[in-house]
């Protein structure tokens, strides 16, 4: 997660209060290990978009760190 003004901050908070965004943000943040948005979708119960724009969301606000891998293992 980045460092966030108080200003940030409290805009990030919020963005917590639409339901799906807070399950993908529990999810995730309670996961030992890297998810992916097929993971995240299927855990919360949300398509694969609806999770791909929450957890963009998530990520833009600082909530969340992104990291970029196959996991198809090609």
């Amino acid at each position: 997660m980045k460092d966030l003004t108080p200003s940030e901050a409290l805009e990030a908070v919020s963005a917590l209060a639409e339901p799906a965004r807070r399950a993908l943000y529990e999810y995730v943040a309670a996961a030992p290990d890297a998810v992916g948005r097929d993971q995240a979708a299927e855990a919360v119960g949300v398509s694969r978009q609806a999770a791909a724009y929450h957890l963009d969301r998530l990520a833009d606000d600082g909530l969340l760190s992104v990291e970029y891998r196959r996991l198809t293992g090609r």
